[in-house]
C-alpha cells in the first residue's frame, strides 16, 4: 500500500534536501529555468502571439519557442535572449543578488 503524501510532507522533505549542496544547485539551476520559462510565454502571451508567430519573428521554429518556454532548450544563448526580449518590446536586465549559499558552484 502507498503512503499518502501530503503538500506539508513535501515541503517538509524539499527543505530536508536542500541541505545537500549538490541538491541545491541543481535545484537552484532549474528554478531559474522554469521561471525564465514561464516569463517568456507570459510576455508572449501578453502580446497575443502564438509560439509560432513569435519563432518567425525571430526566424528559430515554433518548436525552438516550445522548448524554451517549458524549460527544455539546452541552448539558450543571451543572444537569442535578447532578441526574444527586443521582439517583445522587452529589455533583458542581469542581476546579481547576493547569495544565501554563495559556496555553491556555477555548472
Amino acid at each position: 500500500m502507498k503512503k499518502r503524501v501530503y503538500l506539508e510532507n513535501i515541503e517538509k522533505d524539499l527543505q530536508e534536501r536542500l541541505k545537500d549542496p549538490e541538491f541545491r544547485q541543481g535545484y537552484e539551476y532549474e528554478l531559474a529555468v522554469v521561471r525564465l520559462a514561464q516569463r517568456i510565454a507570459e510576455f508572449r502571451d501578453a502580446h497575443r502571439l502564438k509560439q509560432a508567430e513569435l519563432a518567425a519573428k525571430l526566424g528559430v521554429s515554433q518548436q525552438f519557442i516550445s522548448h524554451l518556454e517549458t524549460g527544455r532548450s539546452k541552448n539558450l544563448t543571451l543572444q537569442t535572449l535578447i532578441k526574444i526580449a527586443s521582439s517583445l518590446g522587452r529589455d533583458v536586465q542581469i542581476t546579481f543578488p547576493k547569495s544565501a549559499h554563495p559556496a555553491l558552484k556555477i555548472r
